[in-house]
């Protein structure tokens, strides 16, 4: 058998080599992939907590906007009392109120019905409310619960005294007053923010 010329062999030997990758060229393309894909990952992860964060502020923003709705249209149907009668209709305090509101029954019918607000010993804002009768001929019902909003320390409110011509921490009287304003403090530590809220009750008592 006949064997190639020797620069026949060395020639077939370059182009060998030249096709082939070394160990240290394997190692340097692993380690580049491995940066490229630990910066994938990372900035997946990034995006899905940016996602995650987003989402739980639109549903954060949702509920408030729902409970200032809520508490907006009770306030502003707030009844008034007969002026004739010394029992008081709206008792407010610097952090509780109760009062007359008018509120869709089972028949879409509104009808007057008792509601108190205030934050319970769990740091949730409650909303109370049963129906309202001039004289109870049974003794009346336990009121029904519902939460407004979790994570509240506390519920501060104010109500405007038109005589004084200032805002006043305390509210007893037949009628409602001209304005009442809500201030909702969260949690150390919740990031919502919940601007002032100013109702005015629509009715006023009907001075004879």
């Amino acid at each position: 058998m006949t064997r190639p010329p020797a620069k026949t062999r060395g020639t077939a030997n370059r182009h060998s080599h030249a096709r082939g990758f070394t160990l240290m060229e394997i190692l340097v393309a692993l380690v580049l992939l491995g940066f490229v894909l630990t910066l994938l990952t990372g900035g997946m992860r990034l995006g899905l907590r940016a996602k995650r964060a987003e989402a739980q502020l639109e549903a954060a923003a949702g509920e408030l906007e729902a409970a200032s709705r809520a508490l907006r249209h009770l306030f502003a149907r707030a009844e008034p009392g007969d002026p004739a009668s010394p029992n008081a209709v709206f008792v407010g305090t610097e952090h509780t109120v109760s009062f007359v509101s008018k509120l869709r029954d089972g028949r879409d019918m509104p009808r007057e019905t008792e509601v108190s607000l205030a934050v319970d010993g769990g740091r949730r804002l409650e909303l109370r409310w049963r129906p309202h009768f001039r004289r109870w001929i049974a003794p009346p019902p336990p009121p029904s619960a519902k939460i407004v909003l979790e994570h509240v320390d506390r519920l501060d409110l104010s109500y405007w005294d038109l005589a004084a011509g200032r805002w006043a921490t305390a509210w007893n009287g037949v009628e409602p007053p001209r304005l009442v304003r809500l201030r909702i403090v969260f949690s150390p530590g919740d990031r919502r923010h919940w601007p002032d809220i100013i109702v005015a009750p629509v009715r006023q008592a009907i001075r004879p």
